[in-house]
């Protein structure tokens, strides 16, 4: 729905959204919300390595050192001390590069890769403990995802970009609460972020859409440094008239800015196992569920049914790039019956495109709109002329169980990282990571982090 100016101006949805970041204390973070921080840290990091070395990152890397700017603050894949702002917005666009990273279904947002980036930019400049990073990150994913609902379809459906929009806001939120800001600055901080951000999904399939994740990550410090430095705005720019919430979306509900009682949004954060698109998980997994029922030589068509918004975001039915296979269903959907592995870069690039194999079943695939299967669903179905085989597989719901949700993503990650840096130095990564919350302090931490992984 939608609300008359005066209206939509009654309801303080910018000062409830900053009492969602700052109303609770450090120690009151769930055991299992700390948890899987640290999977999306571990998850976020490894993803941002694995790109390191891309031809975008080395583009960004080298406008970056046109300005140099020597700073207390480190690079993912460099021991090179940088500014915050420079570290947020490198490693914000690298942990997004690979789109291998999480994803808050709800709200249409990657919540990592523009909260941890700022969050230990921050943290390690002003040497801030690890506890106090994690309940950032819980309230970044807070307030990200509560605006998210607000904000309902229509954003993402008129062509902004979530990641970019709303991690702006998450990552002034989890800044706003390292810097020790009250209420009332982040209030005005969200004004600041409000018109900082931006983002447009037309840019999907290129690396302007992890540059998205970096400038969010960028903008979530300045918006929150300005404010702490005493430079001030409007303190209501969520339900101002022609606001953000009024400007950004066609069709809001204000009404939705509250969570229900005792909930957590990094609750419901899921994880990706191929590296591509979320919209073309769950039909690479049914697809995997049939790989061995119908050979291609049989095989005369394949259908894939998904819910509608996906023809537009990941439907590319020819691509020519790395970039762009990620956001192909039928091409990700025809490296499974193949046989590739959909986790590996490599086989989303250069030969892939064009191997004859992978060419032969992805001309056979034909991607549906279907309005009965839900968000983050997929129906498959191989026909070989006499019978057809369905499965369907629904890749919306969180891991239940977080053990299990640890060991997938330490493989994941050593699978992604080995190569380049060998076992023993990924183990030893991993292992600091995911001791985030035992750390005093984040400046010497990250720094040796770092620096282990070439050693």
């Amino acid at each position: 729905m939608s609300l008359p100016e005066t209206e939509l101006s009654s309801i303080p949805m910018t000062r409830q959204l900053a009492d969602q970041a700052l109303g609770f204390g450090t120690p009151d973070v769930p055991d299992d919300v700390r948890e899987i921080g640290r999977h999306c840290l571990l998850d976020w990091f490894s993803v941002g390595l694995a790109a390191w070395d891309s031809p975008p990152m080395q583009a960004l890397r080298a406008w970056i050192a046109l300005e140099p700017s020597p700073g207390p603050c480190n690079l993912l894949g460099s021991p090179q001390r940088v500014s915050a702002s420079q570290a947020a917005l490198v490693n914000g666009t690298a942990g997004h590069m690979l789109d291998f990273d999480d994803a808050h279904l709800p709200s249409r947002v990657h919540p990592s890769a523009p909260l941890w980036p700022a969050i230990l930019a921050l943290a390690q400049a002003r040497r801030l403990s690890g506890a106090e990073a994690l309940a950032a990150f819980a309230a970044g994913v807070q307030v990200q995802s509560r605006l998210g609902v607000v904000m309902g379809n229509s954003h993402y459906r008129e062509g902004w970009h979530n990641t970019a929009t709303l991690g702006t806001f998450g990552a002034t939120a989890a800044a706003a609460r390292l810097l020790g800001m009250n209420e009332e600055a982040l209030c005005r901080a969200f004004g600041f972020a409000a018109t900082l951000t931006g983002g447009l999904r037309s840019v999907f399939g290129s690396p302007a859409k992890p540059l998205h994740a970096g400038r969010a990550a960028a903008n979530g410090l300045m918006a929150a440094g300005l404010v702490d430095q005493g430079m001030q705005t409007f303190d209501d720019l969520l339900e101002r008239p022609r606001g953000f919430v009024q400007v950004y979306a066609r069709d809001f509900d204000p009404s939705r800015i509250q969570p229900e009682a005792g909930s957590w949004e990094a609750r419901r954060i899921v994880f990706k196992y191929h590296a591509s698109c979320y919209g073309t998980q769950a039909p690479i997994e049914a697809a995997l569920a049939l790989r061995d029922r119908v050979a291609r030589a049989g095989c005369r068509r394949v259908d894939v049914h998904v819910e509608p918004q996906y023809m537009s975001v990941c439907n590319i039915a020819r691509p020519t790039s790395v970039s762009e296979a990620k956001f192909s269903i039928a091409h990700m959907v025809a490296l499974a019956l193949a046989g590739r592995d959909t986790s590996n870069e490599e086989n989303l690039s250069g030969s892939a495109l064009v191997d004859p194999d992978v060419v032969a079943w992805r001309d056979r695939v034909h991607v549906h709109g279907d309005a009965e299967v839900p968000r983050a669903n997929a129906r498959v179905t191989l026909d070989d002329g006499k019978d057809r085989v369905t499965h369907t597989h629904d890749a919306s719901q969180p891991q239940a169980d977080l053990k299990q949700q640890r060991r997938r993503l330490l493989d994941k990650s050593s699978a992604l990282l080995r190569p380049r840096y060998g076992e023993r130095a990924v183990a030893r990564m991993q292992e600091r990571l995911l001791d985030i919350a035992q750390q005093p302090s984040l400046t010497d931490w990250l720094h040796d982090t770092v620096l282990e992984l070439d050693r």
